[in-house]
């Protein structure tokens, strides 16, 4: 395949497609171990490795890796000159001819990356997520060749799974970076008005979604609580009495036995509710800060008209990209915003 071009991508989804066992999972196989999910499938780094492999043409090589030295373990590739090579050493699985005829076509598919621009983190880097595989989106920079002679840069953003493994694992999810970016400026101001008009009634939207808590809920656990302490109080107040009539002789040993066991029971079991209770208030009341934390900071954004990545990092954990569709002849992609501290507002 690579003899006839393909590319590595290419090649690692053929490879998926036809479920060929990949070198992960075959290893584990031999070995009697469980590869890993990811490693059930061939990515465009296996396949490279491969290609650039002189094994397959018979030769083993040695030396080329090793120690720092006798003191330090640490293992390091070693410069190619002091590699060993065994030319012929065992039966070839391609001619020598054909390893080196991928090998040039493997130098020029190099040569003709020399001069791209190194990778730099682009606006949405690490925040955007695949919404059927979940992976994280890879950022990819392309230049249109225009008639008149002038270049223009574009940046999309693809899935990493599909970069990877090709569309027999996931698809492509692509999106351009300036569509999603009038996305997500509109997205936000929509929220930021709907915070400044009516802000009373998205925080309790928000409550009722992210805290499941009402606020007749929340008043109710608080009476609880306070319920639960006293009786605790009184439980361990009857409990110390009855220590003082045990030894007085106002009560039995039997009878102390039975009493102080029934009132530990049923105080375990009240410190345990009111734990509990204890526990829930406080996760409700600290996402209601969060709520209020987020409606002070999206209101400040109803005016926005340039996205920068410390609006992003501010505002945003993450976004779902959704593959793109066609219906009723309109092309429609799923963009999910999720926002640091109440996550997806609907």
């Amino acid at each position: 395949m690579r003899l006839a071009g393909t590319a590595y991508g290419q090649i690692a989804a053929a490879l998926n497609r036809e479920g060929i066992t990949s070198p992960r999972v075959y290893w584990s196989r031999i070995n009697g171990k469980d590869g890993c999910k990811a490693a059930q499938l061939w990515t465009y780094a296996t396949v490279k490795t491969i290609l650039h492999n002189e094994v397959y043409k018979g030769t083993l090589l040695m030396n080329h890796t090793g120690t720092r030295s006798y003191k330090d373990h640490t293992q390091i590739d070693k410069p190619e000159i002091e590699w060993i090579r065994h030319e012929a050493l065992h039966e070839a699985i391609v001619t020598a001819e054909e390893w080196e005829t991928v090998q040039k076509i493997n130098e020029a598919a190099s040569l003709r990356s020399v001069g791209r621009q190194e990778p730099t983190p682009k606006l949405f880097t690490g925040k955007l997520v695949c919404a059927d595989c979940k992976t994280p989106l890879c950022a990819n920079a392309e230049t249109q060749h225009r008639k008149n002679g002038t270049k223009k840069r574009y940046v999309s953003y693809f899935c990493g799974t599909y970069g990877k493994s090709g569309r027999s694992v996931c698809s492509w999810h692509r999106i351009y970076e300036q569509t999603l970016t009038q996305i997500v400026i509109a997205e936000i101001r929509t929220q930021a008005q709907a915070v400044t008009v009516n802000e009373a009634a998205v925080v309790d939207r928000l409550k009722r979604k992210i805290a499941d808590y009402d606020e007749q809920r929340l008043a109710d656990a608080k009476q609880e609580i306070s319920k639960l302490r006293r009786r605790v109080l009184e439980l361990e107040t009857m409990t110390a009495k009855l220590y003082e009539d045990k030894y007085s002789g106002a009560v039995s040993e039997s009878t102390f036995m039975v009493l102080t066991q029934k009132n530990e029971q049923e105080r375990l079991a009240k410190a345990e509710h009111l734990d509990a209770l204890l526990s829930e208030v406080d996760k409700a009341q600290q996402k209601t800060a969060a709520i209020q934390n987020w409606t002070a900071i999206i209101r400040k954004y109803l005016n926005l008209q340039d996205l920068d990545r410390t609006t992003i990092d501010e505002l945003i954990d993450h976004i779902e990209v959704g593959e793109r569709t066609v219906v009723d002849g309109q092309r429609r992609q799923d963009i999910k915003v999720f926002y640091r501290f109440v996550g997806l507002v609907e």
